[in-house]
Parts: structure tokens; sequence; C-alpha cells
């Protein structure tokens, strides 16, 4: 290809990256999980025309900071994150025999002889196969989350977020993977406020959205999702306390909300 047509071709890709990620952000930030996937899927595979490892981490970091709505997105995330991860094997592996450095495997888990993705079933296939089946591919769906959530979280810096109950009862708050938020998707925390109580938690700040299900007798069952990375990167000083309050939580799945700092 002449040296012209490849510079046009890779400010093409390039483009065509920036468009795809931009558009997987506005999908997701509108609670459409499944088109912000498919989106982040045709980013990843710009960046792979490319060989560009940055962009391959951007993707990566941003669907591993997504959040689940269902077992068929959070499938499908699995399933982003395994190829993500095995470009980047790829193209950190094409640099270092260029440059004749020894490579080292980012990832050296994916090497290991086992399945890293799964296909989604619907539940008309799941009767006819079988409750063991089905009580096997849940087992594997909470060692595949777990084995993710204990690979990259991190104890640095985080949002310290203060959920505070506006409302006139007593709420339970999960924190949760997911919006059903039971079985192998138990809470990752749970809160029980009176009125005009609150509590902290802290969130990892690469996370994209991290999800709240209230109830409560006079406000039945309600999400809040919280937006995470871009608020943490708003503040001017990270060690800045944010809030939420129970009255912006919405019918499940829920709207996004930006928590905003804490009065002084």
């Amino acid at each position: 290809m002449p040296a012209v047509c490849q510079k046009r071709y890779f400010r093409r890709v390039a483009r065509d990256f920036e468009r795809s990620f931009a558009a997987a952000r506005v999908a997701y930030e509108g609670n459409d999980t499944r088109n912000a996937l498919r989106e982040l899927e045709r980013a990843r595979r710009a960046a792979l025309k490319q060989r560009d490892e940055e962009q391959l981490r951007r993707v990566l970091d941003f669907a591993d900071g997504s959040l689940a709505r269902d077992e068929q997105t959070e499938i499908e995330r699995e399933n982003l994150l395994y190829s993500v991860r095995q470009n980047l094997r790829q193209v950190s592996r094409l640099r270092a025999l260029r440059g004749g450095d020894p490579w080292e495997d980012p990832f050296p888990d994916l090497a290991a002889p086992q399945a890293h993705t799964r296909t989604f079933i619907s539940r008309g296939v799941k009767f006819w196969i079988g409750v063991g089946v089905l009580f096997g591919t849940l087992l594997a769906i909470a060692f595949v989350v777990a084995l993710i959530a204990g690979a990259f979280s991190s104890g640095g810096d985080s949002l310290r977020l203060r959920i505070r109950n506006d409302t006139s009862g007593r709420v339970t708050i999960d924190w949760c993977d997911t919006v059903a938020c039971n079985g192998d998707f138990a809470p990752i925390d749970r809160l029980h406020l009176d009125a005009r109580e609150y509590a902290r938690e802290d969130l990892r700040p690469d996370d994209v959205v991290d999800l709240f299900v209230v109830s409560g007798a006079k406000i039945g069952r309600v999400c809040l999702p919280v937006r995470v990375d871009r608020t943490y990167e708003g503040l001017a000083d990270p060690e800045t306390v944010v809030v939420v309050r129970v009255s912006q939580a919405t019918p499940c799945p829920g709207e996004i909300v930006t928590p905003r700092p804490a009065a002084s």
C-alpha cells in the first residue's frame, strides 16, 4: 500500500475508533448496555487494526468498569474482556519481537488451556437442558466474576460516596453487580438507613457506573446507578466526599445519577 494511502487508512481507522468509543459511552449512560458493548467491540476491532495498545487498554478499562444489566450482557462483557486481553497479548508480543526485547505476557492466565468465553442461553433452551446444567452455568458465572473482581481490584484511590436517606422511612440499600442482586450476584454490601441517616461507600474510581438497589416500605424497590469514573475525574481534590440521595432512585434499572460534592 502506498505511504499516502496507508496514512489515510490509519486516520480513518482512528476516527472509527473514537466514534465507536464515544458511541459506547453515550449508549452506556443511556442505560443501553447491549449497544454500548457492541460499540466497544467495534472500537476494539479498530484499535486492533492499528495495533494500538493504548486504545485497546481504553476499551479494556471501559469494559472492566462497566455494569452488566442482565445475564446476557454480563456474558457479552466477559467475552469482550477476553478478546481485548488476547489482542493486547498479541500486539505486545509483536512489539517485543520487532524491538528485539523479551516479551512479558500481560495476561499469563489466558495461556491456560481452559474456556474463557461463553454463549448466552435463552430461558427456553435452559428449560430443556435441565436444572443441573443451569446450576453449573451459574456456578461458572460466579467463578469468572470472582476471578475478574479479584484480579482487577485495587486498594488505591477511591470515590468517597455518601448515600443520604432523604425519605421519611427506613430503607435497605444493596450495592449490586446486577439489577436482580440475588443468588450468585448477591450484594457486595448492604446498608440499613433510617430517615435522614447517611452512610459512606468507597468506590473504585475506574468503575463507569456502580449500582445501588434501594428498597423500603414507602418507596418499594428502585435503583440508583451512580456515575463513578467521570465524577472522580472531575474532582479538583480526590479526597472530596460526594453525595447522592435516596430520592434520586428511579424504577429499575434506573437513571444514572451524577453525585455532587458534599456541602462544606
